[in-house]
């Protein structure tokens, strides 16, 4: 009798080890599913930065205080100040997200130097109807600080025309990215 309980609460110990493994493992994926999607959009916004603006799907805020990324309705409303929440061939694969990834780019006081920010989420992400605010799931958020020249060679725009109406294209010359441990919301 006293064997038959050793093996049952063996056998209750080893499950429980078991299931918190898997649930570990479906954490870790998650985290690093909402990752990739975070760092697809942010390419996204970095490839858009090199294009015409008349070309650009991304509007290039212009410098602002408090920075645009640091507002939370800039990620959740749609406009011209928004963030740009990319579309399934903007993604360019099979499997879709079940939550778009979003991305948001923005000069900065310094000329020639801008800010991308981008956002993805897991497969079980859910947002707080009223502040945006993570309820569950996971969301990973990425920024860039890049220094970048107009394709003719010059530093960008000046701060106060560092702005949307970029006069061309724009090429990165050093790109310095983290990831931001505490989101603005």
């Amino acid at each position: 009798m006293l064997m038959l309980a050793v093996i049952g609460l063996a056998s209750a110990a080893i499950m429980r080890n078991a299931t918190s493994g898997d649930q570990v493992a479906n954490n870790n994926r998650l985290q690093t599913q909402a990752n990739q999607y975070a760092q697809l959009a942010m390419r996204f916004c970095e490839r858009q930065m090199a294009q015409l603006p008349v070309d650009r799907r991304v509007t290039l805020l212009p410098a602002a205080t408090p920075p645009a990324w640091s507002v939370q309705r800039n990620w959740t409303k749609a406009g011209g100040s928004a963030a740009h929440t990319l579309q399934a061939v903007e993604i360019g694969s099979a499997t879709q997200p079940r939550v778009a990834p979003q991305c948001m780019m923005e000069a900065t006081a310094v000329p020639g130097v801008y800010t991308v920010t981008a956002r993805g989420f897991s497969a079980d992400f859910k947002a707080d109807p009223g502040t945006g605010a993570t309820r569950s799931g996971s969301t990973v958020w990425l920024q860039a600080t890049l220094h970048a020249e107009s394709a003719d060679g010059g530093a960008g725009e000046g701060p106060a025309a560092n702005a949307a109406t970029a006069a061309g294209a724009l090429t990165v010359r050093q790109r310095l990215w983290q990831q931001l441990l505490t989101p603005p919301f």
